[in-house]
């Protein structure tokens, strides 16, 4: 995009001198608009996972849109996928692209059990209260349910449990998802994609997604089917959270090809569009009759309207089509504008937001053990905004600067 505004890659490659405020492509696989995006989850994430109000709250608890940070997460994951392996699979040909694709398979996948395991470990050390990342609390039933076996089950049982991925904390469930999708789904992406039948391929998705999301469910509110039988499922069920990883790896393959369709006429009307409803789900999400922002809501949808809207439409764990459209239409509002005024937003926030983005994998990790030590802190139960909203910020610039100091990068994947 020049500085006028178009919005064509190309054209920044022949203007290098100019003294414009959008990003320059230099065609590399790190597109560092995808890491800063990344890096804007982390804070989400927290804002989900550490429940403490705060003025973090406001940015979070799907405040930008009616979105959560897995959506994004596993869009820009898909889109990442598809530009890195991509390449090599464009290269090199699909069999040459398998033993990459194997290995990283692998590797998230020992990530995973080797933290369930860890945690199963720490429920033994009596002076630990582990309840916060081995139990997960239902606000709607107010029920709490065991997230791991009890501990006379046996050894066995819990490494079976453990390598099925049918246990774990429910922070990390995401994780489990996208290692699950890694496994299951990319191959057979790269090899229709190898074959040109994207078409197919996509068409295919759609249909498993539709099929998942008008299947009756037998118990309201836990998805009809759960192939894999993981416990990521019940939050993420494979079946319609691939929709979103398909097309995420299918666009990045084809980065070049999308950003150019945005230079056109056509391109640049979807554009316009996804500004206007980007702007219109962001209406619409600050009318939710959450009690803690009824102050500062806008109150002008129902809320039996809202949760009717919201219920057909926005449900998260089976990925309402109404929050597919929300995503995609953010996303493409969220790369243009970091495309278009890149200059200030990385020299004012990219020093935060690019390193994180880039160790995605080793935040999530982390961030699970600092839910455990807080837990066994007197912090969380002073149910104070301002301390809440020091204990976010404390962790996130923590965070921040472990990933900066590369602090046990050896050990922990990243």
């Amino acid at each position: 995009m020049s500085a006028s505004g178009t919005f064509i890659e190309e054209e920044l490659a022949e203007k290098p001198k100019t003294h414009s405020w959008s990003y320059v492509d230099t065609g590399s696989t790190r597109d560092l608009r995808l890491d800063f995006m990344r890096g804007i989850v982390i804070p989400l994430l927290f804002a989900s996972h550490f429940e403490y109000f705060s003025a973090l709250m406001y940015i979070g608890w799907e405040r930008v849109g009616v979105v959560s940070t897995a959506e994004i997460f596993v869009i820009l994951a898909g889109i990442v996928v598809g530009m890195v392996f991509g390449k090599r699979l464009r290269n090199d040909g699909l069999a040459a692209s398998m033993p990459a694709l194997m290995d990283r398979s692998v590797k998230l996948y020992r990530t995973n059990v080797v933290l369930i395991l860890i945690i199963a470990a720490i429920r033994f050390i009596p002076e630990i209260d582990s309840t916060i990342i081995t139990t997960f609390h239902s606000p709607f039933t107010g029920k709490t349910y065991p997230l791991f076996p009890a501990m006379e089950s046996g050894l066995f049982n819990l490494l079976s449990q453990a390598l099925l991925l049918r246990i774990g904390p429910h922070q990390f469930q995401i994780i489990g998802m996208y290692v699950a999708m890694f496994i299951l789904v990319t191959p057979f992406v790269f090899f229709m994609i190898s074959r040109k039948r994207v078409g197919l391929l996509l068409g295919l998705s759609w249909v498993v997604y539709l099929i998942n999301f008008g299947a009756h469910e037998p118990n309201p509110g836990s998805p009809a089917f759960r192939p894999t039988g993981a416990q990521f499922e019940y939050a993420f069920p494979i079946l319609a959270w691939q929709l979103i990883y398909v097309h995420g790896v299918v666009v990045g393959y084809f980065k070049k090809e999308v950003v150019a369709f945005f230079g056109t006429s056509r391109g640049k009307a979807l554009m316009y569009l996804s500004f206007l409803l980007t702007a219109i789900f962001w209406f619409i999400t600050w009318n939710n009759p959450l009690k803690e922002f009824s102050s500062v809501s806008f109150s002008m949808i129902s809320p039996d309207t809202f949760h009717s809207i919201y219920g057909q439409y926005f449900q998260k764990y089976k990925l309402g089509p109404g929050r597919i459209l929300n995503v995609a239409v953010l996303l493409i509002t969220m790369y243009a504008i970091l495309t278009r005024f890149w200059v200030p937003i990385s020299k004012a926030l990219g020093w935060f937001f690019i390193p994180l983005g880039q160790a995605s994998l080793y935040v999530f990790y982390v961030h699970i053990f600092f839910l455990l030590i807080l837990a066994n802190t007197p912090l969380p139960a002073m149910q104070d905004f301002w301390i809440n909203t020091m204990i976010h910020a404390g962790l996130l610039l923590l965070t921040w600067a472990m990933v900066r100091s590369k602090f046990m990068f050896k050990i922990i994947p990243n």
